[in-house]
């Protein structure tokens, strides 16, 4: 009913087009008449009439019709016997004649521009389209960018509705079957194709000449891809295919500088191993033989002395083997946070107790709040941390230093302070000191053992638990590792 009326309302509104131009065509061949104009010259402006009568309606039948009822009407207003439809003159006749020949002529002609026009216009919007889709792949990355942007360009080039499956894993399949065997096949299949042509969807693989990516899917319910519009689909396909085969250009040139980071990190790191192991296991094996060869006749003190460096550099093994262990946990993603409120003071006191071994000729000071605050913290991960950097003061801040942990609440939260009166942080290595294998992070510090991952893993932890850790230098000197972490609940006592 709907096309019906439709219908009926065009050729209304040709109907009045038609019949303005007439009346105006004509009113004017009676001005033109009046004046002496001759009768032939009138048939021009019913020419004329003819020409807007095309371009009003675009149609060659009503062309066809403004031809014959303008020679009528010149034929009934302006031939001898006039208002009739009678000619006495055959020359009004033959002109009559070619009038109408030269009408349809020209009718033709105008049509088949006016055609000509709006298939040059489309084309030119088509391109213009397609130049547009093909600037906006220059700026995506990722298949799920690809995948949205190739989807609304062809849904805007054809006007329908459009699926695009990009297969980033070859050991996956599509959850859509006739997908799959669209892209196992890499030939089209659906709606109008040999393989399964009753299907609403038309399949189409997104491929080169040596591999199929994904497939693209038209919803052609009621409606058929043309041949124009598949050379501008095949068009988009070729821009999708290139956006892909650099995408995955860029991504193995990322794994393969993954990769060679990776394997420099390994070789950096079992170096590292290396030289730090020899070192430690080679003095306690020495301390142990010498004790037992001369355990009689050495003093109390010599034997004293040498257990001493025995037991410290067991334990500087055992850290080393703990932050090797929590590294490689960091980078597998295994590191497991137990969060539980734990007593500020608690914290504080088992780190100092862990590093009171290594405090050496150096000096270490703690200030923390007077109230009993509690926290949600890893115990046992926060406080690694605060002996790590603990550690580090002592051993590359330079000799007889006094180290400083200050814990001041602010706000919501609570501030750590890890500060020295050292050599300081050069300043071309602050931003490289939380890098995997960094060692030398003091400019004139005493440069001693250490694979570099202390730092390294004091990030990782503290950001695991909702806090921040920077590094800089104190007005008056020396390093200072800043650590704030949220605080929850606090209780007074």
């Amino acid at each position: 009913m709907f096309n019906h009326w439709d219908v009926v309302l065009d050729f209304v509104k040709a109907c009045v087009r038609m019949t303005v131009i007439w009346v105006f065509s004509t009113i004017l061949a009676i001005v033109l008449d009046s004046w002496g104009i001759r009768a032939e010259n009138l048939l021009l402006v019913y020419l004329v009439g003819v020409l807007i009568s095309i371009l009003a309606t675009g149609s060659l039948a009503w062309a066809f019709c403004a031809a014959f009822v303008f020679t009528f009407t010149f034929n009934y207003l302006f031939t001898e016997p006039k208002l009739t439809f009678h000619m006495d003159d055959l020359n009004y006749v033959i002109s009559s004649v070619i009038f109408v020949a030269v009408a349809a002529t020209v009718a033709t002609l105008v049509l088949k521009l006016q055609k000509q026009m709006q298939i040059a216009n489309k084309k030119t919007e088509i391109t213009a389209k397609l130049n547009e889709i093909g600037s906006g792949f220059l700026n995506l990355s990722g298949y799920q960018q690809i995948k949205e942007y190739s989807e609304a360009s062809l849904a805007g080039l054809i006007g329908k509705h459009v699926t695009v499956l990009l297969k980033e894993d070859e050991g996956t399949e599509f959850s859509n079957s006739m997908a799959e065997w669209c892209y196992r096949q890499s030939i089209p299949c659906g709606h109008g194709e040999c393989q399964f042509p009753d299907d609403n969807g038309l399949y189409v693989p997104i491929r080169n000449r040596e591999k199929t990516y994904g497939v693209i899917i038209f919803d052609c319910a009621g409606w058929t891809l043309n041949q124009e519009e598949k050379i501008y689909v095949d068009t988009v396909i070729s821009q999708i295919t290139l956006v892909i085969e650099r995408e995955q250009l860029s991504r193995e040139k990322e794994n393969n500088r993954v990769q060679v980071e990776r394997e420099r990190l390994k070789s950096t790191l079992l170096r590292s191993i290396s030289h730090d192991l020899r070192t430690p296991l080679t003095g306690i094996s020495a301390s142990a033989g010498f004790l037992l060869d001369n355990l009689g006749i050495m003093d109390d003190a010599t034997i004293k002395s040498m257990l001493q460096d025995i037991c410290t550099d067991s334990e500087w093994l055992s850290s080393m083997v703990e932050n090797l262990l929590n590294m490689t946990r960091i980078q597998e993603g295994r590191l497991d946070i137990n969060k539980k409120k734990e007593v500020l003071d608690d914290i504080v006191s088992s780190a100092v107790r862990l590093v009171s071994k290594r405090i050496g000729n150096h000096t270490l000071r703690t200030h923390t709040p007077e109230d009993i605050i509690l926290f949600p913290v890893d115990g046992r991960l926060f406080i690694q941390v605060l002996v790590n950097l603990l550690d580090n003061a002592f051993r590359h801040s330079g000799s007889g230093i006094t180290v400083t942990l200050n814990v001041v609440r602010e706000g919501d939260g609570l501030v750590f302070t890890v500060s020295d009166n050292g050599v300081g942080l050069s300043q071309d290595k602050i931003n490289k000191i939380f890098d995997n294998f960094f060692t030398t992070a003091y400019e004139k510090g005493d440069k001693q053992r250490g694979v570099g991952l202390g730092l390294t893993i004091c990030k990782a932890i503290v950001e695991a638990q909702g806090g921040t850790i920077t590094a800089y230098n104190g007005s008056h000197g020396g390093a200072v590792f800043e650590i704030r972490m949220p605080l929850e609940d606090k209780k007074h006592e």
